[in-house]
C-alpha cells in the first residue's frame, strides 16, 4: 500500500513539474493549474500554482510554447530536436525527465508520461520523497513494489491521478475518521472495489466484428478525449487491466477484492463495497479536469472549472457484466496480481509491444490481446529487486510479444 497521511494546510506556492506535457493530461493539468491560479489571484484559493519544468517526448515546438507561456527555463525532450530551442535549459535523451526530477526544486511531480517510459521518472521523484500526481499507470503496473516500497521509505505520497483511481479515493474518504491521501483504511471494511470501464470503442461489437479493426474505427471512443495508447487500449479494456494493478498498489487490496464493470456512460467512475453492504460511488462529468484538480489540491475542493453533471439530464445508468471472453485482459490482470514478481512487467511490456505493432499495420486488432495471453502462458515469472530487474523483464517480454507478433502479424491494409 502507498504511503498515507493527513492532508496538511495548503501551502502560498506550490512549485509542480509536470512530465508528459504535450499530451491529454499534461494539457489538461495545465489548464487546471491556470484556473486555479486565477481562483488565487481573486483570493478564492490559498495557493498559487507554478510551473517548475516540462517533460515531453519529441514535440518541441508545444514544449516551447508552454514554457514561453508559463515563464519556464527548465525543460526535457526524449527525442533531441534538430534545431534546440533557444533561451532555454534543454535536457536530452531517455533519462532527460530524470534529470529534470533531480535537478529542479518542485513540491509535486505530475508524472503523464505514457508507458513503461515514466518508470524512471516516477520512481527517481518518489526516492527524493517527491509528492507524485501519478497518472502514468505504468509505473506500479511494471513496477508496484519498487514504487511503494520507496514511498514508505521516503514518506513520498502517491496521488491518484486516473478518474477512477481518484474515484476511489474519493469513495474511500467517506469511510476515513479523518482525512488522508490516500485514505488508509483496514481492508476488512471492504468487501470489494469496482472500476468502471466504458467499454471503449467497439464496446456493442462481437470480436468476428472487430478482428480486423482499423486504427481510424479503434480510436474513435465514443465518451473520451485521450491519447492513442490509452485509447486502443480502452478498446481492448487493458486500460482497465492495468488500472486494476495499479488499484491494487495505490490501495493494497488483493485481486480477490478488486472487480470492473462495463458503465457506457461513463458517470460513475468507481464504487465502494463495503463489509455492511453499504455501496459508496463517485459520480462526475467525463473529463479528467476534475480528477486532476482533486490531485493537484490535495483533496481541498475550491471551485473547478470541469462541466458540471446535470443529473436530471441522464436517462439512464447501465452497468454491464465484462465477458472475460470477449475481454480477457481483465482475467490477465487478475493472474498478474495474484502471480506477483515480474509479471505485471511482462504484461505491460506484451501490451505496449503489441499496440504499437497494430499502429504500425503490422498486427490485427484483434490479435493485441491474443499476443498477451501467449505472453503470459509461457511467462516464468522472477523476484524483482531493482529497476534493472523490471527493465529486464519488459525486455525479454517484448522478445516473445515481437515472436508471437512475426508469426501472427500480417500487415493490415
Amino acid at each position: 500500500m502507498t504511503q498515507h497521511r493527513s492532508i496538511p494546510n495548503q501551502p502560498s506556492t506550490k512549485r509542480v513539474l509536470l512530465l508528459g506535457s504535450t499530451g491529454s493530461i499534461g494539457t489538461q493539468t495545465l489548464q487546471v493549474m491556470a484556473h486555479l491560479n486565477a481562483l488565487h489571484e481573486q483570493g478564492a484559493y490559498p495557493t498559487r500554482f507554478e510551473l517548475a519544468g516540462l517533460a515531453a517526448g519529441s514535440d518541441d515546438q508545444t514544449v516551447t510554447q508552454q514554457a514561453q507561456q508559463w515563464g519556464v527555463r527548465d525543460i526535457a525532450l526524449c527525442n533531441p530536436p534538430d534545431s534546440p530551442p533557444p533561451g532555454f535549459n534543454l535536457r536530452t535523451g531517455d533519462d532527460a525527465a530524470t534529470s529534470l526530477v533531480e535537478e529542479i526544486e518542485c513540491d509535486l511531480v505530475v508524472g503523464a508520461i505514457v508507458g513503461i517510459a515514466g518508470l524512471r521518472s516516477t520512481l527517481r521523484a518518489v526516492e527524493l520523497g517527491i509528492d507524485v500526481a501519478l497518472a502514468n499507470k505504468e509505473s506500479l503496473v511494471a513496477a508496484g513494489e519498487l514504487v511503494t516500497q520507496a514511498a514508505f521509505k521516503s514518506g513520498a505520497c502517491l496521488l491518484p491521478l486516473d478518474s477512477e483511481h481518484a474515484g476511489i479515493w474519493q469513495c474511500l474518504a467517506g469511510l476515513a475518521l479523518d482525512r488522508h491521501c490516500p485514505p488508509l483504511h483496514p481492508t476488512d471494511a471492504i468487501s470489494k472495489v469496482v472500476l468502471t470501464a466504458s467499454g471503449g470503442s467497439f464496446r456493442d461489437q462481437s470480436r468476428d466484428q472487430i478482428e480486423h479493426a482499423t486504427l481510424e474505427q479503434a480510436l474513435n471512443h465514443p465518451n473520451w478525449d485521450m491519447g492513442a495508447k490509452v485509447t486502443i487500449d480502452s478498446a481492448t479494456l487493458m486500460n482497465k487491466a492495468l488500472e486494476l494493478l495499479e488499484a491494487h498498489w495505490l490501495f493494497g487490496l488483493p485481486a480477490s477484492k478488486l472487480d470492473a464493470i462495463i458503465h457506457p456512460q461513463s458517470i460513475v467512475h468507481a464504487m465502494v463495497e463495503c463489509a455492511d453492504a453499504s455501496v459508496i460511488a463517485q459520480m462526475g462529468a467525463p473529463d479528467m479536469r476534475a480528477p486532476i484538480q482533486h490531485a493537484l489540491c490535495d483533496a481541498h475542493r475550491p471551485q473547478g472549472c470541469a462541466p458540471r453533471l446535470d443529473i436530471t439530464k441522464l436517462a439512464s445508468l447501465d452497468f454491464v457484466e465484462i465477458d472475460h471472453a470477449r475481454f480477457p485482459a481483465i482475467p490477465l490482470a487478475m493472474h498478474a496480481i495474484e502471480t506477483g514478481a515480474d509479471t505485471g512487467a511482462a504484461l505491460n511490456a506484451a501490451n505496449e509491444h503489441a499496440v504499437r505493432m497494430f499502429m504500425q499495420a503490422n498486427l490485427p486488432f484483434g490479435q493485441i490481446d491474443r499476443c498477451v495471453e501467449h505472453v503470459m502462458s509461457v511467462w516464468n515469472p522472477s523476484p524483482i529487486g531493482s529497476l534493472d530487474d523490471v527493465l529486464a523483464a519488459d525486455q525479454r517480454a517484448r522478445v516473445l510479444a515481437d515472436e508471437y507478433c512475426a508469426t501472427n502479424g500480417t500487415r493490415v491494409s
